[in-house]
């Protein structure tokens, strides 16, 4: 007899703006990840489950949602690991709705990112995340030349700052108690990838003063409150709070 596995998953319509929870049975085989029961889901139960994933290789960070009270990427999530790994601790409580009679030991509860408005089903609208991202602007801006020092960087350089460039913009980190009560916010994200950058060799230093100066605004480094939610988070062991942290010990404010 084929072995199915339970899941309650949060669902929001578009136009009515309802909330519920609804309940499937995927069949399970080894090796299944929470990404491909919900194609499973969609394909064979219901169409119009929404959610969104792009590389299913734990790269791009698109398929970020909460999977039994935990921010987590879809593509490398196991089913049959859900409910045996072991769990971040001291995360917030995420509430996105009443959940009917959830049965932790049997059913897996899938619902979407923290602290961002809900478009439909798992799918959330990301505009504020990706705004803080490039108000950093955590990009060079040197011409190319391919000339020291915009292409030459030591060995012992890139591996300092290689933690921060390991960074997917998930948005997992978004699920900080500070984002959740501060919509001015930048959020994790953006300030480690600003962290990445003031620290690299190859930065302008107009452009490192630049950045310096935005980092230190009032919604920014200064308001992190150090709950340290997105190094629990994060999937690839960026360490976004640990950055924050470097900043402020690292980097002077540039008037």
């Amino acid at each position: 007899m084929e072995e199915l596995q339970k899941f309650l998953i949060f669902r929001k319509d578009s136009e009515t703006q309802e909330i519920k929870y609804e309940r499937f049975d995927v069949p399970k085989r080894k090796g299944m990840t929470i990404l491909e029961a919900l194609f499973y889901i969609q394909d064979n139960l219901d169409s119009s489950l929404a959610f969104r994933y792009s590389c299913r290789g734990a790269i791009c960070g698109s398929c970020g949602m909460t999977v039994d009270k935990v921010p987590d990427l879809a593509c490398r999530t196991q089913v049959s690991a859900v409910k045996s790994q072991k769990k971040p601790v001291k995360l917030p409580e995420f509430s996105f709705g009443k959940v009917p009679d959830w049965d932790q030991e049997n059913e897996i509860l899938i619902e979407p990112l923290p602290n961002m408005e809900v478009i439909q089903d798992l799918v959330v609208d990301m505009e504020l995340f990706w705004a803080f991202y490039r108000k950093v602007e955590p990009f060079f801006t040197r011409e190319w030349n391919d000339e020291a020092p915009e292409s030459h960087q030591s060995s012992d350089a890139a591996r300092s700052i290689e933690h921060l460039v390991n960074c997917i913009a998930c948005g997992l980190c978004w699920s900080c108690p500070v984002n959740a009560n501060n919509k001015n916010y930048f959020g994790p994200t953006a300030l480690a990838k600003a962290d990445r950058f003031i620290a690299d060799n190859r930065l302008s230093e107009e452009h490192r003063k630049e950045i310096q100066t935005k980092v230190w605004s009032e919604n920014a480094v200064p308001a992190c409150e150090q709950y340290f939610v997105c190094n629990r988070v994060c999937p690839k062991g960026v360490r976004p709070g640990t950055a924050i942290k470097d900043i402020r010990d690292k980097w002077s404010k540039t008037e």
